[in-house]
């Protein structure tokens, strides 16, 4: 894994690191625990592997401090950092605890972009601990629960991004805003997200949800189809990403339960209608996930 993204050295020996790995096509999560090192991506490391994602690591134990294309960062125990992988970074983890704890969720750009809108400045962001502990208590419960999972299911990643778009957002100050429609739409858009399983989701209940008047969220949805045509659309995506793990292999009648569907057929229509192909022809055609486990050493 250190050797196809970037250069590492060790800051004591022997050097050992174990990760857990568990992945699906949208979200990959890995556990780490091994004696404190130097990350470096240089530029020649990116022109060469071509990596093109977006990680966001947590800081379990000790800190870092790093250069993140030129900006001088340090993220303190309990923090987030982000890592653009298309852009160079040295990291250094401390040297003060003997065994570093570091936990880090990795997506495609194009996932992270639907999430966090706008990459340009996350490169090096750092998200404080008191911000990103809702998060950070989430995936720590997942790091107890995943061993026992053949594969990630939608439910967990659609919980995952929408705790972490919410830590991300109130981080870079993007807080409820009545005047400003983008940050009114990011604001509904990750409570719809995170409801898709009410099947009597409406603008009614989002709006009183996220202090706005309904005639305000018609407004920003207006160039998206609506927001009855957002929710919908959503509750397919989440579909197709839990038939992208076929190992899960969850029946269509409680994916439809699980996404606010009303039944199975209604979902196996729109999902037609919508991606051109039946739930059972996509997922015949995807790409199990799994959980990989590896050790280090040098």
């Amino acid at each position: 894994m250190f050797a196809s993204s970037a250069l590492v050295t060790p800051l004591a020996a022997p050097f050992h690191v174990e990760i857990t790995s568990f992945w699906s096509e949208h979200m990959r999560f890995h556990f780490m625990e091994g004696v404190p090192f130097v990350f470096h991506r240089p530029a020649q490391k990116i022109g060469y592997d071509g990596i093109d994602a977006i990680v966001v690591q947590h800081v379990e134990t000790g800190a870092i401090v790093g250069d993140f294309d030129g900006i001088e960062v340090r993220a303190e125990a309990g923090s987030l950092y982000i890592i653009d992988f298309s852009r160079p970074a040295i990291i250094r983890d401390t040297v003060e605890i003997p065994s570093q704890k570091r936990n880090f969720v990795g997506l495609p750009r194009a996932f992270a972009k639907r999430w966090f809108g706008a990459l340009d400045r996350l490169h090096g962001f750092v998200v404080p601990p008191e911000i990103a502990e809702t998060y950070t208590g989430h995936l720590l419960r997942l790091r107890a629960r995943l061993p026992q999972r053949s594969a990630l299911d939608a439910a967990t990643l659609a919980t995952t991004a929408t705790l972490l778009a919410q830590a991300i957002t109130q981080a870079t100050g993007h807080g409820t805003s009545r005047s400003d429609p983008a940050r009114l739409f990011q604001k509904a858009r990750l409570y719809i997200e995170s409801s898709l399983s009410d099947p009597d989701l409406g603008a009614a209940e989002i709006a009183r949800n996220i202090g706005a008047s309904r005639t305000r969220l018609f407004a920003v949805f207006q160039g998206v189809g609506g927001v009855d045509r957002y929710i919908r659309s959503a509750r397919l995506e989440a579909v197709k990403a839990a038939l992208g793990a076929p190992a899960q292999a969850e029946p269509i009648a409680v994916l439809a339960e699980t996404f606010g569907f009303r039944s199975a057929g209604q979902l196996s229509r729109l999902f037609r209608q919508h991606f051109g192909v039946t739930p059972s022809q996509f997922s015949a055609g995807a790409d199990p996930g799994g959980v990989r486990r590896h050790a280090e050493s040098g």
